[in-house]
């Protein structure tokens, strides 16, 4: 049973880690004043997707956040 809450701990953390990450890539969109659309034009990311990976519905993908940060500087 504890190898079971050790998992259920470190899923908690790894989703703990996104929330916080996905919050600060908000956070970074809006310091640039950029809105998702421009965020979308710049990385070649379609919006819809930006979209769902701000409001939590998906993870995003590493090639998506490369081209997303890669955008941004």
């Amino acid at each position: 049973m504890k190898s079971a809450n050790k998992y259920i701990e470190e899923e908690k953390r790894i989703m703990d880690l996104e929330y916080e990450f996905i919050t600060d890539f908000i956070k970074l969109r809006k310091d640039l004043n950029l809105s998702q659309q421009q965020l979308a034009n710049s990385s070649n990311v379609i919006r819809e997707t930006i979209a769902r990976i701000e409001n939590l519905m998906v993870s995003p993908h590493l090639n998506t956040l490369l081209k997303i940060l890669y955008s941004v500087g």
